[in-house]
């Protein structure tokens, strides 16, 4: 079986992958400085709900009640 590491030999690509595994499943920042870390959005921001450019869905029913009067 190819394992892909020529640096380690099975045993220490597993125990390397075992330390690994809370920091690549885990909730948390795995950077050790920590104003390397994204700011969290502010309370008061607006939500981005759509991509920008894309036509609103208010707009697209006015639009569509214009043209069924007309």
């Amino acid at each position: 079986m190819e394992r892909g590491s020529g640096k380690h030999g099975p045993r220490t690509d597993d125990e390397l992958a075992r330390e690994l595994e809370g920091t690549l499943r885990g909730n948390r920042t795995s950077r050790a400085e920590e104003w390397r870390d994204p700011e969290p959005p502010a309370d008061d921001d607006p939500d981005v709900r759509r991509a920008p450019g894309r036509p609103e869905e208010e707009a697209i029913q006015q639009r569509e009640a214009s043209e069924e009067s007309e």
